[in-house]
């Protein structure tokens, strides 16, 4: 079962999620990257997240794509957000998107 976390616990995750904004309702992270780009890691995040039953919005508008995570049936951020994110991430490095400068 998924832990909401408050605002410091978010702080604190976000500290470790270079890119990712936001608070306790939603994280956030806006990519630039191609749409060949955009489209592998989408796919191969969406294995991720259904092996975690979990899933992101994903929004793509000319070369930025925006992952948005949050836990509905929690009205909030969770660890399992951090966890996804983090995820995320990872995969984006994969296809050379760098984490940005901190």
């Amino acid at each position: 079962m998924p832990t909401k976390l408050d605002a410091d616990r978010v702080t604190e995750a976000l500290g470790e999620l270079p890119g990712w904004t936001g608070d306790t309702s939603t994280i956030v992270r806006k990519v630039t990257m191609d749409d060949e780009t955009s489209d592998e890691a989408i796919e191969k995040i969406s294995i991720v997240a259904n092996k975690m039953n979990h899933h992101p919005v994903v929004d793509r508008a000319h070369d930025v794509t925006t992952f948005t995570v949050w836990t509905h049936s929690h009205g909030g951020v969770t660890d399992l957000d951090i966890v996804l994110a983090s995820r995320i991430s990872d995969i984006l490095r994969q296809h050379g998107i760098a984490d940005p400068a901190r």
